[in-house]
Formats: structure tokens, sequence, C-alpha cells
């Protein structure tokens, strides 16, 4: 049946019907078996296939999509190469194009392909059409050049003269000019062996700029300048140099494995793209390279971050380079070597590292146990971690019991059932208790931090920190001040545990107000990162409390230092201040216990959770309007770059929870909120794109769409928001979705178009049938909104019944859905024109044709209306109703009907309806009827006139009562 439908497919394009093409081939695509070998090509062949139908019907974008799909399937096929290169072409992307060209030729080396050699031709001449244009690049280059090479030139001057070759080569014909003025590299590579550093870290940023997206400019780059350099410099200890290194290297693998357009495809998580053999080889030597770097103890501490922040980004096999597998086998040892590494133990030679080191092994392992696709993959993942945990015990001197804490720390920081499932199975808790009360400062500070580490889910706080609560509360007085934070966060942690149960008092009354002013103390006047990021973490659990709620949303010293430290880059950081932030603003997840097992645990004499009395919608309220007063919202707004996606989860709930209050909207769309909220409902978790999708729609309703959303973004808000209508989503998600689509409808064509183009109208119309009077009502006046789209009546005019589900609607109880329906109605039935005017007009053939179609549906949706059994009785009540608007719009639906067609009107006038227009002619009273609806009448019996359906004595009081009128 597949293989029919491709083949069907063919034909099509052949004829040049390719809209049918792209049917037939859609169809193929959504029916073949992609687990089947055979069937994968079968499924390129028809994405390569269609991009060519996108091409010639001018869908340059989905033309690339469609080719990069094939691509993933088959690597290799220059068809699909050639097409994608042709479309980037016509997009003016012609960067991208020629080094789909370059690649293509790259894989037939010894083929001479005209069609592929004139395309590139072509390409390179439109980038070079201004002869005088290219002559001023090449001089500026060469200027540059010399500037850089020449010794009598002052670094200042070296330093400009890079600086503006960064700046030409961000432009396609700057970096060709580059390349072809120092075409064998002599001297950017002898200017990044220079001894000045100004040059050096120019030059990277330089190669940087040359490399992006282009295939054979990273490949020049690779074979002039090397691994072995890169390598070099991204070990240095100059974190300029190091991190301006890594950047490069993160270039030049993006475009060699075309990671940007292999990441737009959508495939199962745990499927690794298909990359080509020789770009598996540059991977696999990435992939040793990192690995060196760590484990070698002559690197510095800066460049063993870069290397760990590489694997962070290219490890996984989902939009990575599929290093898990092997980094499990030969990669863990290593990072946990590094991990057990504490420079304070004496007589060590410990790995240079700095303060975020740890965090960064933290991050790499939970991301590789995240990517761990079968439990085989996550048993290994895990021997290993034992396997070294176990070897680092077989002593029982101090060194072992730091190292194998440290290494505990570091796992519980990262993949924490891991780290946990170690806690337990090696019996190291007892061991940090000894520790944490040995009076030795640096065994109490990495016990500590190990004990609070161990406690990080809330349901373990009870269990294991109760264990060392005294241990804490001695090292609370500690003078070292670390050791004096982390004992005030397992506090912090003990006292929160109750969570939000008031009812359940784990420690005195007003300890966690105490606790929480020590930690707003510590993060207000201590200017170390880490005892300020350790106070953050404290409020996390605090800021459960209600009282400590109000506190520090009146603490504006406290509220000051959270803004401000929310600028790290560090992932756990920023996690703990947006957990206070939604604690603050009462946005987390509230479960609340069936009323009936209340009753069974009252009855029982059990616990029974309670809620605190300032958690009432009236604090709640209040806290978060105190919160946007601050200044929260850019902060927020800000915080959406970071990548980690539990934060940016968080962030959907703070932003929804504000938009809850229509004052806050128009701050939110002020700071950018929904510029910044738009990639959250596209590529969140399920949970934050669907609150960001949520937040969205309420901005949508109440905010003009052309200011929340400008340009481009107001046709990309529609689709997030069009997720929204599942039934699996909340009754309350699906209805202010259907009214933000009613809304963005109303903007214009283009909005309405990108609703039909992402299915938007069957989801619309799937909430028409529903039995909430709501949900019903307000997909119905979407609906309504849609039916300007003339795509639109197509979907009334074929075999359904979907205009006299409308005409029964106008029969409702519901003045709303009345008005909803009705005014769909009066839109489909309308032509807006006189027919017959237009049909007198010399019309070009197109013209001419389209006008006959319109024609032919306003017909058929007139005819349509009639057909309805109950459509006389409903809307003769209708015209009698004392609501003036549904009254036009019933009059004005009848006048459509009787205008259409003569025959549509023989059977409106064989009806007692035409007794009720009669009446309405007569009336003058304009408390009962208004002028406009009585001109709609007036019109309807002139029309029944001029067909000769009625005689002059049947309508003659009208003509009488104008004349008495003018009279």
């Amino acid at each position: 049946m597949s293989s029919e439908l491709r083949e069907q497919g063919n034909q099509a394009f052949k004829e040049g019907n390719y809209m049918k093409a792209i049917d037939r081939y859609t169809e193929a695509i959504n029916i073949f078996d992609s687990a089947n070998k055979e069937n994968k090509d079968n499924i390129a062949k028809c994405y390569s296939n269609r991009s060519q139908c996108y091409i010639n019907i001018a869908q340059y974008e989905d033309a690339v999509d469609d080719a990069t799909k094939a691509l993933e399937y088959t690597p290799a096929d220059t068809k699909s190469l050639y097409r994608r290169a042709n479309a980037f072409e016509r997009m003016g992307k012609l960067n991208e194009a020629i080094s789909d060209a370059q690649r293509l030729i790259s894989i037939n080396r010894n083929q001479n392909n005209k069609q592929t050699n004139d395309l590139l031709r072509k390409l390179t001449e439109t980038v070079y059409s201004k002869h005088s244009e290219q002559n001023l690049t090449l001089g500026q280059v060469r200027q540059m050049f010399e500037a850089v090479s020449d010794a009598s030139s002052s670094l200042a001057q070296q330093e400009d003269a890079l600086r503006n070759l960064v700046v030409l080569s961000r432009e396609e014909s700057g970096s060709e000019a580059i390349v072809k003025y120092d075409i064998d590299f002599k001297n950017i590579t002898q200017f990044i062996q220079s001894t000045e550093r100004i040059t050096v870290s120019g030059t990277i940023r330089l190669l940087s700029s040359i490399v992006k997206r282009s295939y054979s400019r990273a490949n020049l780059v690779l074979d002039k300048i090397g691994l072995n350099q890169i390598s070099r410099l991204l070990a240095t200890d100059d974190q300029e140099i190091s991190t301006l290194s890594a950047i490069l290297l993160h270039d030049i693998i993006l475009s060699i494995c075309d990671l940007e357009n292999r990441r737009k495809i959508k495939k199962a998580v745990n499927v690794p793209f298909n990359f080509e053999p020789q770009v598996l080889a540059f991977i696999d030597d990435v992939f040793r390279m990192l690995c060196n770097l760590i484990d070698d103890k002559a690197y510095s501490g800066i460049s063993r971050d870069n290397c760990l922040d590489l694997i962070v980004k290219f490890i996984d096999r989902a939009n990575g380079c599929n290093w898990t597998t092997k980094f499990i086998l030969s990669g863990i040892p290593k990072v946990l070597r590094v991990a057990a590494s504490v420079p304070e133990l004496p007589d060590s030679k410990p790995y240079p590292i700095t303060e975020h080191t740890k965090m960064h092994i933290s991050c790499v392992l939970s991301v590789i146990y995240h990517d761990c696709c079968s439990d085989q993959e996550r048993e290994d993942f895990n021997n290993e971690c034992i396997e070294f945990v176990k070897a680092l015990r077989q002593n029982d001197d101090v060194r072992a019991r730091i190292q194998t804490i440290s290494v505990l720390a570091v796992l519980l920081q990262g993949p924490f059932d891991t780290g946990n499932a170690i806690l337990g199975g090696l019996n190291l808790v007892d061991l940090m208790l000894i520790m944490a009360s040995s009076g030795d400062p640096l065994q109490e500070r990495v016990a500590v931090e190990a004990v609070v580490l161990s406690a990080s889910k809330k349901d373990k706080a009870a269990g294991i920190l109760s264990l060392g609560a005294d241990i804490l509360k001695n090292l609370y007085a500690s003078p070292n001040e670390q050791i004096k934070v982390l004992a005030l966060v397992g506090l912090s942690k003990i006292a929160s545990s109750k969570g939000t149960d008031t009812s359940a008092q784990l420690v005195t009354e007003g300890s966690c107000q105490t606790l929480a002013k020590a930690c707003s103390r510590f993060l207000t006047s201590n200017k170390n990162l880490n005892i300020r990021r350790w106070s953050a973490d404290g409020l996390a659990y605090l800021t459960l409390d209600a009282d400590v709620k109000e506190d520090l949303v009146n603490n504006q010293a406290a509220l000051k230092a959270l803004f401000e430290l929310s600028k790290s880059e560090e992932s756990h950081i920023l996690y703990s201040i947006v957990s206070i932030f939604v604690n603050l603003t009462n946005t987390y997840d509230i479960k609340k216990p069936d009323e009936q097992l209340i009753e069974l645990a009252k009855y029982a004499k059990q616990h029974v959770p309670e809620d605190h009395p300032k958690d009432v919608k009236e604090f709640v309220d209040k806290r978060r309007n105190k919160l946007v007063e601050a200044g929260i919202v850019p902060i927020l707004v800000n915080m959406c770059k970071h990548k980690s996606e539990n934060c940016r989860e968080q962030l959907t709930r703070i932003f929804l929870g504000l938009c809850e209050n229509e004052q806050h909207r128009g701050t939110i769309v002020a700071a950018g909120g929904g510029k910044a909220l738009l990639p959250l409902a596209l590529d969140g978790t399920s949970i934050g794109a669907t609150k960001a999708a949520q937040t969205l729609a309420k901005i949508a309703i109440t905010t003009n769409p052309e200011i929340a959303f400008p340009g481009q973004r107001m046709l990309e808000v529609v689709r997030p928001i069009i997720k929204l209508l599942k039934p699996e989503h909340t009754a309350l998600e699906n209805f202010e979705a259907l009214m933000a689509l009613t809304n963005l409808a109303s903007i214009g064509e283009s909005v309405r178009k990108r609703i039909l183009k992402d299915g938007g109208f069957t989801s619309i119309e799937h909430y028409m049938y529903e039995e909430h009077d709501q949900l019903r009502r307000a997909a119905t006046e979407c609906i309504c909104n849609m039916t300007i789209q003339d795509e639109v009546v197509k979907y009334f005019t074929s075999e359904n019944d979907r205009i006299k589900l409308l005409v029964l609607y106008c029969g409702e109880e519901d003045e709303a859905l009345i008005k909803a329906s009705s005014g769909a109605l009066a839109s489909l039935s309308s032509l807006n024109a006189d027919i017959e005017h237009i049909q007198e007009l010399n019309l070009e053939p197109d013209e001419r044709k389209r006008l006959e179609l319109l024609i032919e549906d306003n017909y058929i949706i007139c005819n349509k209306i009639l057909e309805v059994k109950s459509f006389i009785e409903i809307f003769k009540q209708l015209c009698a109703c004392s609501n003036n608007d549904i009254q036009f719009r019933a009059l004005y639906i009848i006048r459509n009907i009787i205008k259409a067609k003569k025959e549509f009107a023989v059977k409106i006038v064989e009806t007692d309806l035409m007794d009720i227009l009669f009446t309405i002619t007569r009336m003058t009273d304009q408390q009962i009827i208004i002028e406009k609806n009585r001109k709609i009448a007036d019109d309807i019996v002139q029309l029944c006139l001029d067909y000769g359906l009625i005689q002059l004595s049947a309508a003659a009081y009208n003509r009488e009562r104008i004349v008495e009128e003018i009279e």
C-alpha cells in the first residue's frame, strides 16, 4: 500500500501536480515502518521527492526540512544534498548552499557531476557578483593581514586588525575572501603560534567565525590547524584562550557533523544520528582528545572544565555525537579520579581543578545517566561507579575516607539515584557522620557537604539528616564559614522536610524563620560565591514555609541579592533560585488529598495535612504583586536563556502564576516575556511546554497580539497554543487556547493560514462537540473568526454536517453560542459582492474561474442551511429575538440565501417566516427594532418583489410607509 502511494506520488510529480504528489508522499511516509531497513530507503526517497515538490511550489523552508530528514536516513544521498543546496540558494542562504554543494562534491570525488558543478559555480558567482565589492573585500583582508604581520604594528593595531577580520568573516563573502587570501593558512598558523596572547585570542575568534555553518571551511581549518594544535590551546591555563579554543572546537563539531540541520529532524531520542564514515572518524578523534585532557594532571583546571562542558554538549545520542556508551566504559573512571581529587589533602598530587570542576563532572554524569536507553546501560553505569568507590574503600585511612565521600558528593549532585544507591549499599552514612564529628575541618567540610547533598530529595531529609541533627547544630557554631553555611543548609532541610504541611512540626516553632534570616545574612553580606550559593540552597527549602515567604518578599536586600546571583551560569545555583521563586509564588504542584480519605484519617486519628493560613489566595496574590514590583520579571526573562530543562520548566510555572493577574501580563510583554516563552513552549519539557503555552494563551487573550507578538513571532505562537487543544489537557487549558486562537484569528490572513497549516481547524472543531458549555462556545467563536478565510469554506462545502451543527446551535439557549454560530453562518453564506455586477466585468480566465468557484461554494452553503429541517423554526425565533445583534445576524443570513439564488428564495417565501419579516418592516418603534435590522428586512422583501415571488399588494404596505414618512 505504501509503495503504491509512493508510485502515485511519482506519477503526480511527473504530471506536474505537485500538491497531489506531496499528499501521496506524506501518506506513504506515515504508513512506512521505519524499523524495517528496506522501508528506511523508501522513506528517504519520499522525503527527498517531497522536498523537490516543495521547491517547485516555492516552499523552500519545507524543502530544506524534508531534504534534511532524507539525509538522516541516507547521509550520502546526492539527490537530497543537491535539493537542499538548491533550496538554500533560493532562500538566499548562500553560505549553507555552498557548504552542501561542497559536501556533495567531496562525496563524488571521482565523478564529474555537471549539475552539481553548475550549482556551485552559480552560487560562487552570486557571492562574488559585484566585482568592485569583491576587490574591496579582498583589499580589506589583505590590509588587515598585513597589519597583524607587520612587526612595526603595535599590539593595539594588531588587535584592531584581527577584530576587523572577525567582522568581515561574519559575511560569507568575507570568510571566502579570508580563505582565498591565506589559502595555505600560512599567516593564520603563524598568528596562532604567536607569543602575544592578544594575537592568539583574536586568531581563535577569527577561526570560530570562519568555520560556522560551513562544512568545507571547518574541514580546511581542521586540516591546516589540526586537533593537536587546538588541544594545545584548549589545555592552556589562560582562561580566555582555553575558553575561546573550546568555542572553536564546538563550532567545528557543529559544522562537520551538520548538527544544526540534523537537530531539526524529529526522531526517537534513543536513536543516534547516522553520520558518514569520515565524520565518525572525526568524532572518535575528538572524544579521545577530550578524555585524555580530562585525565592528564599536567593540564589546567580551566581546560578540564572546558573539556567537560564540551562533553556535556555533545555526548548524548538524541542531539549530539553518541559518546554515551564509550564514555561509560572508558570515561567514568577518569572523571571519578578527578572527582576524588581534594587539593587540601597533604602529600597528594591532585588534579588541577577549579571551584566549578566537580559540578561539571556531576553534570556530565547526570547527562550520561539520563541518556542511557536500556537497563543494561544503566547497570553498566552504576557498576563502574560502585567499583570505583569500592576500590577507594579498600583503605580506611583519612585520605581514602575524604576521597570516598568527595566522589559520593559529586554523584549525589549528578545521578542522584546512583549516589543514593552507593550511599546505602556501601554503608557510607556512618562514615559521613563520623567524619562530620571528627574535629578535622577538612573532613568536616567534605562530610557535611555530602550529608546535605544526600538529602537533596525532600522525602529523604527527615530520615538521613535527623541522624546527624545534633552534629549539624554543633558544626553551625564552627568558625569556618563554609562549614557553618553547609550545616545551616542541612538544618534548613530538616526544618523544611514537612513541606507545606503546618501540622507536622519536626522542629521548634519559628525555627524556619530563624534559619531563613541566617541564610539571608550570608546571602547579602558574603562575597564568596560558594557561600551565597549554599545560602540560596537553604532558602530553596525554607521558603516552603509561608512565614518565611512573607519575610523574604519584604526583604528587599535579600531579593536584590537573589536577582544578582541569578546572573550566574551555574545550573545548580539557578535551580536553587528558581525554586525559591516557585515557592514564593506558590506555583508548585499541590496535591489535594481525597476528601473521603481525609475523613477516614480523622476517624483513625491519623495525621491530616493542613495548609498554612498565609498560603491562601489573598496572601499569594500580594506576594506575587510585591515580586513584580521588585523587578522579578526581567530576571525571569533573562533566566530563560539557560539550557537547564529543569530550570526552564520551573520558570514556566512562575510565568503562568504571574499571568493569572491580568495586570502583570503587560509587564511580562514589556520585559520580553513573549519572546522568552516561545522557545520554552516549543522545545521545553512536556510540563514546561504546556505551562509556557498556557501563559502565551493568557497573554494573547487580553493583550493585542500585534503588540505582544510582533512580526513573525505572531505566527510562531500559533503552534504551541494549538498543542493545548488535546483531551489530556485540562478544560481551562483547552478553553484559554481556544480564546487565544479566536483573538489571533481576528488579526489577519497570515495568522489564519498558519492556524490551518498547523492543523488548527480540526483541533478547534473537536471542541464544538463538547458537552462543556464554555468549551463549545469558545470553539464556535473561534471557528466563526476562521470562516473569514477562503480556504475554510471548503471544510463546509464537502459532504459533512458542519453547517447543520451551526444551524442547530442557533436554536440553543446560550446567547453567546447563538451569536458565534450565526456569525459563522453569516460569514459563510455571504459572497460580499453583487454576483450579476461581477459577472459582467471583463475578467482574466483565472479570475473568472475563481469567481465561479466562489459562487458555486456560496450556492452549496446556502442550500445546506435550507436543508436543515428545523431551519425555519429556529430562524423564526431568531428574527423575533429581542437581542438586536442576534436578530441582525439572522436577517443577514436570510438575505444572503435569498440573494444567492431565486430557487432558495422560493423555499423561504413559501414559509410563515415571511410573516415575521413583513412585521419587522412595519415596526417603527426604535426601542423594539433598530433601523439597521429593519433595513435588512426591507432588502429581503424587495428581493422577493424583484424575483416576482410576492405581489405588490403583499408588499405595498412597505411602499406606503415610505411615502408617508417622506410626506
